[in-house]
């Protein structure tokens, strides 16, 4: 898992990075390109819409949506701030991206997923109803290691 954990980390702050760059280079533009007008209200109220909007949701989607929940999970991981549980998987739900969400004793917890060489095959080595024993960051409710616990007939 650590390896799953280390590479999405690593994706995603390369992406916050770059998209940020962009987002610089957009907002210089949007400088550069409103230098000539000669309403100083107006160039000022376009620098500082045009500006505040892109960076806002660059922070917003980047890299509070994004990386922070990841970038928690990884610090966590690097400093043992984990506990574990036993419990039964109430619902799996997987996004469109790498992560799977497991609810377990109604408590949502997430994994990361890697459709190259994944850690579990869920629904086929992990399925709903399953008893399991988990490990989980304190915070970011990653899981770090998963268990079963019980084996189908």
């Amino acid at each position: 898992m650590y390896e799953l954990i280390k590479s999405s980390f690593q994706a995603y702050a390369s992406a916050a990075a770059f998209s940020g760059l962009w987002i610089l280079l957009a907002v210089y533009g949007t400088f550069k390109n409103t230098k000539n007008i000669e309403n100083k209200k107006m160039k000022t109220v376009l620098r500082f819409s045009i500006g505040s909007v892109l960076i806002c949701f660059w922070i917003w989607f980047f890299v509070c949506v994004n990386l922070y929940p990841i970038s928690l999970a990884y610090y966590e991981y690097n400093h043992d701030f984990a506990e574990e549980k036993i419990g039964v998987i109430d619902g799996i739900e997987q996004d469109g991206k790498d992560r799977i969400y497991l609810n377990i004793d109604n408590a949502e917890y997430t994994m990361v997923d890697s459709s190259v060489s994944p850690a579990f095959i869920i629904g086929k080595d992990i399925d709903e109803g399953d008893t399991v024993k988990i490990k989980f960051g304190v915070r970011s409710k990653y899981i770090f290691d998963i268990y079963e616990l019980n084996t189908r007939p």
